[in-house]
């Protein structure tokens, strides 16, 4: 058996999903190089206030001690666009890479400078309360 490592193993979610539900990648972000030791309700939290909500946060452990890789579908489209716009503080505060669900499918997946440039031009900006 061989193993999948996260981005193998996030992909096939995503595809299973999106074969599922049509709509489904409208709704949904990746969240790579995640702390291992980061759980599904942080990530719930750190989304929750883009419009509409979060409706549904896994994460991906495929036996990597350091990092994992997550998927966030939102209530509604806007929720998605809204937290791409904010995804500069995750960036910030994790470390991480945030993506549309439809470009990590398609490998087109920034660069950790691009990621912290478009940080620091975004600071002071948020998701809005419901």
């Amino acid at each position: 058996m061989v193993l999948e490592n996260n981005v193998t193993l996030l992909k096939r979610k995503l595809t299973e999903r999106s074969i599922a539900d049509k709509t489904f990648l409208s709704r949904a972000i990746c969240v790579l190089e995640l702390p291992f030791v980061v759980e599904e309700d942080e990530v719930n939290n750190f989304f929750k206030k883009c419009d509409g909500g979060v409706k549904y946060v896994e994460i991906t452990r495929s036996g990597a001690l350091v990092f994992s890789a997550a998927f966030v579908e939102f209530n509604k489209p806007k929720g998605k666009k809204k937290a791409i716009d904010m995804a500069w503080h995750f960036v910030e505060e994790f470390d991480v890479i945030v993506v549309s669900a439809e470009d990590f499918l398609e490998d087109q997946i920034p660069t950790r400078e691009e990621l912290q440039e478009n940080a620091k031009s975004k600071r002071g900006k948020g998701c809005k309360t419901q």
